[in-house]
């Protein structure tokens, strides 16, 4: 209980909860057809969407601070960091067009909404992928200490923690995939693989990403903050 408290006093944690409630319900909704809980999923959705608005600013002195990433260890570090800050600066103000532009409160003709919508898709399967990407590089990294330490026979302790950050980095890459075949679904029909998976399978894959992300959340808890 105490766990799930903190998890919803914080604006990421509260997050990860309503993607799940957001996306079990378009699971379920689809696989019974019921247009009620499609219509809760998507307005939990929208409810999402809602809070992204505020989140250039913090984003912005993110990159900012991040600067040309010279605190990165290597270079491919540094460019995939400067990459990606750069996509995701790009995808807030995007957002927000498509938000006003949905409201009404911008007049967008369809094709200008679906030009949006597209673009604001693009940035986000690219910045999934950028992070892809770090996690692999970081990955690599991680198995070569794994194999270092394995073979010195270094206290348990720092091979535990070495073996953890593998696995976790591990699933952390498997989430990173199913949530990009997620985001290139949502791309316009004829880019790579939009629009071919039905609801059953957006909302089967988007949930479970969403447990994995709850999941990762309490490991790293348990294992990095204990």
């Amino acid at each position: 209980m105490d766990d799930i408290c903190d998890l919803l006093d914080t604006y990421n944690g509260r997050d990860k909860i309503v993607r799940l409630a957001c996306y079990s319900l378009k699971l379920w909704g689809s696989i019974k057809k019921d247009e009620g809980l499609l219509r809760a999923s998507s307005k939990l959705s929208a409810t999402r969407a809602t809070m992204r608005l505020f989140d250039d600013l913090p984003m912005l002195r993110h990159t900012l601070e991040y600067g040309l990433g010279r605190s990165e260890p290597d270079k491919t570090f540094s460019i995939l960091g400067v990459l990606g800050n750069v996509v995701d600066q790009l995808f807030f103000p995007i957002e927000k067009i498509c938000w006003f532009g949905e409201c009404g409160v911008i007049k967008l003709s369809d094709k200008q909404m679906f030009a949006f919508d597209t673009i604001n898709t693009v940035f986000w399967a690219t910045s999934l992928y950028i992070t892809l990407l770090r996690c692999l590089k970081q990955f690599q990294i991680t198995s070569q200490q794994k194999e270092c330490i394995t073979k010195a026979m270094h206290e348990s302790e720092l091979r535990k923690q070495i073996n953890s950050k593998y696995w976790l980095e591990s699933i952390t890459i498997l989430k990173l995939c199913i949530d990009i075949t997620h985001a290139v679904n949502c791309l316009p029909n004829g880019w790579l693989w939009g629009g071919k998976l039905d609801g059953v399978k957006v909302g089967a894959i988007a949930t479970l990403s969403s447990l994995i992300g709850i999941a990762m959340h309490f490991a790293r808890k348990k294992y990095f903050k204990s």
